[in-house]
């Protein structure tokens, strides 16, 4: 049950009248991407604070999913070594991401979506939060980017977001259905 990494499965076709699997972005869009992840990426723990300060300015409950961190004040969460540490591997995902973008599409939407179930685990996560994190990255990187963040860079990195919350919310949505879980009135969920 759940979408655990054994219902995955990697199948290489050895077929050559079968054309190779495409990404999911233009070249267009992977180049600015790359071309501004260097100005997110310079100092990542402080740019992904910035995101997670953003996160529970945007949507308050959010802070809830954070047993370890999430009562804290602002002046708290930038001293925490547990909330720093969040927010750097939180930075490192989409670093990893940003790298993977000339993979094939099914590997990264298979990552994606193994991410997004894992999101429906933590308690009191709700699907609409990924919107939040969404809307608050693009903040962040109009803010820390400054004058360079043109139409062009926005629409890129809006896609780009778009792209990866999609993917969460299908892993999100196959765990719920996969699995025996109700929802307690309160939108946190718990396993029966």
């Amino acid at each position: 049950m759940g979408c655990d990494g054994s219902k995955v499965a990697d199948v290489i076709d050895t077929n050559p009248d079968v054309p190779p699997e495409e990404n999911d972005f233009s070249e267009l869009v992977t180049d600015t991407i790359r071309s501004t992840w260097p100005l997110l990426s310079d100092d990542i723990e402080r740019t992904g604070i910035k995101v997670f300060l953003r996160i529970f300015y945007e949507e308050p409950k959010i802070r809830n999913v954070f047993k370890r961190f999430g009562e804290m004040d602002e002046i708290e969460l930038r001293r925490s070594p547990i909330f720093k540490e969040h927010a750097y591997r939180f930075m490192r995902v989409v670093d990893d991401l940003v790298d993977s973008m000339d993979q094939p599409k099914t590997r990264i939407q298979q990552n994606l979506m193994m991410l997004g179930a894992k999101h429906a685990t933590f308690e009191g996560f709700r699907i609409e939060y990924f919107e939040a994190y969404s809307k608050s990255l693009i903040d962040v990187w109009e803010y820390t980017i400054g004058e360079e963040f043109i139409p062009e860079v926005r629409e890129s990195w809006t896609e780009f977001f778009d792209y990866l919350v999609k993917y969460m919310c299908q892993g999100y949505n196959v765990f719920i259905n996969e699995t025996d879980v109700t929802c307690n009135g309160d939108d946190h969920f718990r396993f029966e």
